[in-house]
């Protein structure tokens, strides 16, 4: 197995589309140099970041195809906008993310930083107590490893076409 293997990133990004869903990327620590290339050189000219609902129509299916083909897996944990609010939504699903990382040999979580970011750390001390498995911390939308979930989510969110494109990296969890 090796070293790569052994140790793993996670990068959470969230997307509403009917439902909410909060994306788990996960990826071997020894390819994150490579994926962060990658991901850079997907970038739409003039943009500072892949946002996928900024892409448009023509970019959209090359950066879902190319994304799909790296090696990235996710789980994408859904919960109906419907039955609760926004923010309970996202606790449920964190904590869902948080749990089962803890499964992983995960030894580092990147969130993007939002306006959410007290609450989350609240949710995932509330999951890990004092002795947290792996090491948190939240980013800014500019890290290219979180526009990773950003691609997985949208394209499960889109449907049809982009969908089956990369479904075979996802994983769906109904919280």
């Amino acid at each position: 197995m090796g070293e790569r293997l052994l140790r793993v990133h996670a990068f959470i990004d969230e997307s509403k589309r009917g439902e909410y869903a909060l994306c788990a990327v996960t990826v071997a620590a020894g390819d994150l140099t490579a994926l962060r290339r990658q991901m850079n050189a997907l970038r739409p000219p003039g943009h500072t970041r892949i946002h996928m609902t900024g892409v448009g129509k023509k970019l959209a299916p090359k950066i879902v195809s190319d994304v799909a083909r790296l090696e990235a897996t996710s789980r994408i944990y859904l919960m109906s906008s419907r039955k609760v609010n926004e923010r309970q939504a996202r606790d449920a699903t964190l904590a869902a993310a948080v749990r089962d990382l803890t499964q992983m040999p995960v030894t580092n979580l990147v969130i993007e930083s939002c306006d959410q970011d007290h609450e989350d750390n609240r949710i995932i001390r509330g999951e890990l107590g004092g002795a947290a498995p792996f090491r948190y911390t939240h980013d800014r939308p500019s890290n290219p490893l979180l526009w990773i979930p950003d691609v997985h989510a949208w394209a499960w969110g889109r449907g049809g076409s982009m969908r089956a494109k990369i479904a075979h990296r996802i994983t769906v969890v109904r919280v």
